[in-house]
């Protein structure tokens, strides 16, 4: 073998095909650049995330041909725009160390060798530790070649294409990594064409906005829900020490020169253990009592861990991502959630009663959904308190049948069907019964046509509300303009409809489903056209006005008042 020198190394985020407007650096890409860079292994990072962009002309564009090895970290959605980047690769440099990894690479790690001979090697499970081991071990000399990486093949934890064409090389799994304190912050730098908005939490107690960071404080989850893609990885949940995390957040406050005041913990469950839980809350508070934080959970573990969730607040927990998923108990049956409709409402009311806001993780709807489920979650939404949650997103999910989980071999056995490993079918063709696929179809048309026009008019809505100031008989904006008072009580009225406006039509569309579609039918001729819409749009505000007229009138009080704003931007509700 020739010397051994440093690999030019890249690795990739590929796109998933569609814009994220809450696009976020990739962690777990992050975490393995840090720990090889602390080996002396320096590498370069490409986000292409949320590009639209075409990928082989992405790839072009930025040179990823230059490289040694390159590494994609793969989902469902984003494995074809990584084989499109990696064959566009390897024809111009077959030398080039091609590497998948991340949670759809593992499920089917032998698929992908197989039928794919751009790909060299598969990493499964978490990546740091084998892509160290093979960087070290590769001679990168004046190419890398196939006689070069024979003493790469038996790598724990990766599978390869035999050197002699004989099959694959499924080497056996490697240990996780035992302790997440000995890796290194995610410090790491990422090219990307759209780059990344600023983080923030709008803090509605101390009435200020803040810049907010994302920290992961474990990994892994001990449950297995049968939809969740933590499972190809592996359910050893391990965590870190309080004191790393409030070292994490003091280094990238340091590193960007921002004062970060709120913490978005990313773990798949942050909640496993009530105790550890509260001793990075309480370590965060001790640094500075002005940190808030976020975390998400399973509703069973707020119930039994309740005594705990006071102190929390009081070191500043604002809101918890609540894993509710359904109402149904047959739905909840086959997402393995392992808790009944009633836990969901009691963990809810616990959390109300202490004044810790809910975001909400839902599925509206699944192959086998039938309209007595999608009824039961209405109703659910209605008691619980979210008839005004924003955003509306929980009205339109479906369940996705991620390669790797329980849920897609079920569904496969239930319609008797083999998927292709290499696609993520759409969630909105799946559907066993025609009036749940019809109650889809409708319920989407509705989205695609109103849902940004009310998104849009609502933030204005509620950026002129929250920034007025009491005058003596009228409200004054940030320009001096004046809004009498009456105009501000019809803008609040307003406001609460376009919040409601989602869920009354998704109301008024069962309703009809239920009763075999009779406005439907007479509206329009097929499900989901324009004059279908119209005959079950509900009409809305204090002199129920048809929608359009709702958003229009919505609109134009803002802009009278001195806060319209662009198309798009937050309200300043919290989450943003």
């Amino acid at each position: 073998m020739g010397t051994l020198t440093r690999p030019d190394i890249a690795f990739v985020n590929p796109s998933v095909g569609f814009s994220d407007r809450r696009k976020s650096k990739p962690i777990g890409l992050a975490y393995i650049m840090a720990y090889l860079e602390k080996s002396g292994f320096p590498s370069s990072g490409f986000d292409f995330g949320d590009s639209e962009d075409d990928a082989v002309e992405l790839a072009a564009h930025y040179g990823l041909d230059r490289f040694d090895v390159v590494g994609f970290s793969v989902y469902n959605e984003s494995f074809r725009a990584a084989i499109a980047m990696a064959e566009w690769i390897k024809n111009r440099r077959p030398e080039c160390l091609i590497v998948l990894g991340g949670p759809h690479a593992t499920a089917v790690h032998e698929h992908i060798l197989r039928r794919y001979s751009c790909v060299d090697v598969v990493v499964r499970r978490e990546g740091e530790e084998a892509m160290l081991d093979l960087v070290r071990g590769l001679d990168a000399g004046p190419g890398v070649d196939a006689g070069d990486r024979a003493g790469l093949t038996g790598i724990k934890g990766t599978t390869w294409r035999a050197p002699d064409g004989g099959g694959l090389l499924v080497n056996e799994d490697r240990d996780f990594v035992p302790d997440l304190d000995q890796i290194p912050f995610p410090d790491a730098e990422f090219t990307s064409h759209s780059g990344y908005p600023d983080l923030t939490y709008y803090d509605e107690v101390q009435g200020r906005l803040k810049a907010a960071l994302t920290i992961c404080s474990s990994r892994s989850c001990p449950y297995n829900c049968s939809f969740c893609g933590v499972l190809t990885i592996g359910r050893k949940y391990r965590s870190r020490e309080a004191e790393r995390v409030v070292a994490e957040l003091l280094h990238f406050r340091a590193r960007h020169g921002v004062n970060y005041e709120h913490v978005y913990f990313s773990d798949a469950n942050f909640f496993v253990s009530p105790t550890r839980a509260l001793e990075v809350a309480e370590a965060l508070y001790e640094a500075d009592p002005q940190v808030t934080f976020s975390f998400g959970t399973r509703v069973n573990q707020i119930l039994k861990a309740a005594e705990v969730l006071p102190r929390l607040k009081e070191c500043g927990l604002r809101f918890i991502e609540l894993g509710i998923e359904s109402a149904s108990e047959p739905v909840l049956e086959r997402l393995a959630k392992h808790v009944k409709p009633e836990v969901n409402v009691a963990a809810v009311r616990l959390l109300r009663r202490l004044g810790i806001e809910i975001s909400l993780d839902f599925i509206m709807l699944d192959p086998a959904t039938t309209l007595p489920d999608v009824r039961a979650n209405l109703e659910f939404l209605c008691e619980a308190g979210f008839y005004d949650y924003v955003p509306h997103d929980h009205l339109y999910t479906a369940l996705v049948l991620y390669e790797g989980t329980p849920i897609r071999d079920f569904y496969a056995r239930r319609f008797g069907v083999v998927f292709d490993p290499d696609d993520l079918p759409s969630p909105f063709t799946l559907f066993e019964l025609p009036e749940v696929q019809r109650f889809s179809d409708t319920l989407r048309a509705f989205r695609k046509r109103w849902q940004d026009r009310i998104d849009d008019a609502l933030a204005q809505g509620e950026l002129a509300l929250a920034s007025m100031a009491d005058g003596s008989d009228g409200l004054r904006g940030p320009d001096d303009s004046y809004l009498p008072r009456a105009s501000h009580a019809r803008l609040q009225l307003d406001v609460v409809s376009l919040r409601h406006a989602p869920n009354l039509f998704m109301e008024r569309l069962l309703e009809d489903a239920e009763a075999g579609f009779p406005l439907l039918d007479e509206g329009g001729d097929e499900a989901g056209d324009d004059d279908g819409l119209e005959a079950l749009l509900p009409r809305l505000g204090h002199d129920h006005v048809h929608l359009n007229d709702l958003i229009e009138r919505t609109e134009a009080v803002a802009r009278e008042a001195g806060f319209a704003q662009a198309p798009g931007a937050a309200a300043p509700h919290g989450r943003d």
